[in-house]
C-alpha cells in the first residue's frame, strides 16, 4: 500500500501474479464476440506496429498480431507476461515482443507506434493521467487509442465501487463513459467513438477469477442485499441455478492523436 493507504503498482503486481492463470482461462477476457468488437474499434491494417499496454494473458496481442505487423505486448506482472507468452507458442504467433513495463513510464520513442490498445486495465492505474499522456507521445501523428474498461452508468458507479475493491485490493476508480470522454480531450485526443456495452456478469465467477476468500464473499453478496433501488433497477441482479447474475458495462473508445496539435 502507498502511504496514503490506497493501492500501488506493488499491489498490482501482487495481485495478479497469484492470478495470472485464472486470467489465461477467464471467460470475460478470452470472450471472442467482445474481443472481435474491440479490434473492429481499434481499426488495425496491415502496417501498423501495436502498442498494447497491460496485455495481462494476451488476449488482445493475440487477436490483433495476425492482422498487423508487429505488436509489442507489455505488462507489469511477469507471470502475466509469463502465460501471455505461453498462448503465442500454443499458436505459433512469431511477431508478438513481450515487454516488461509500467503503462505510467513506457520506454518508447516518441510516435513509435501507430494503435495503443489497453482493455480491461485502466482501472488498475493509480496515475491514469501520466499514463494517458504516455499514450499520447508513443503514437504517432494520426494514430489511436483504443481503450475499453469497466464503465458502469453513473447512478450504479459509486454503489458498485465497493464490490469492486472488495474482490480485488488494485482496483483504483471506474470511470464513466462521460469522464472517458473528457479525459481523452483534455489529453489532446480527438474521441471517434464511444460506446458503453451492456453485458451480463457471472458475479461467482469474477470472484473467483480474483481469489476471493469466501468471508469476504459472504460479505460482498450480502451487500448487494442492501443496494438501492436505482441502482437495483439498472444491475437487475438475480440468482439462477446457483449462479448469481446482473448486468455488467464495459466502456470502449477510440481517440486520435491529431496530425497537428490541438493547443
Amino acid at each position: 500500500m502507498t502511504a496514503g493507504g490506497e493501492p500501488g503498482p506493488t499491489d498490482s503486481r501482487a495481485q495478479f501474479a497469484r492470478v495470472a492463470q485464472a486470467y489465461r482461462t477467464s471467460v470475460t477476457h478470452s470472450d471472442p464476440v467482445s474481443l472481435a468488437r474491440f479490434i473492429e474499434v481499434a481499426e488495425l491494417r496491415p502496417n501498423h506496429r501495436v502498442l498494447d499496454v497491460a496485455t495481462g494473458a494476451g488476449h488482445v496481442a493475440l487477436a490483433a498480431a495476425p492482422l498487423v505487423r508487429e505488436v509489442v505486448a507489455l505488462d507489469i506482472t511477469p507471470e502475466m507476461l509469463e502465460q501471455a507468452r505461453g498462448q503465442a507458442a500454443e499458436r505459433e504467433v512469431r511477431n508478438i515482443e513481450f515487454v516488461l513495463g509500467d503503462a505510467e513510464e513506457l520506454e518508447f520513442p516518441s510516435a513509435s507506434f501507430d494503435r495503443v490498445t489497453v482493455r480491461a486495465a485502466p482501472h488498475h492505474f493509480k496515475r491514469l493521467i501520466p499514463a494517458l499522456a504516455e499514450f499520447h507521445r508513443v503514437l504517432v501523428p494520426g494514430g489511436a487509442l483504443a481503450l475499453s474498461d469497466c464503465s458502469p452508468p453513473p447512478v450504479v458507479r459509486d454503489w458498485l465501487e465497493v464490490v469492486e475493491i472488495g474482490r480485488d485490493s488494485s482496483h483504483i476508480r471506474s470511470r464513466a463513459l462521460e469522464e472517458w470522454r473528457a479525459l481523452l480531450l483534455s489529453m489532446g485526443f480527438t474521441v471517434e467513438h464511444a460506446e458503453r456495452i451492456e453485458q451480463e456478469m457471472d458475479v461467482l465467477h469474477w470472484f473467483e477469477r480474483s481469489g476471493v476468500e469466501d468471508a469476504t464473499r459472504r460479505r460482498l453478496l450480502d451487500y448487494y442485499e442492501t443496494a438501492p433501488q436505482a441502482v437495483r433497477d439498472q444491475l437487475t441482479p438475480q440468482w439462477r441455478e446457483g449462479r448469481f447474475y446482473h448486468r455488467y458495462w464495459p466502456g470502449l473508445l477510440r481517440a486520435r492523436k491529431p496530425l497537428e496539435p490541438l493547443f
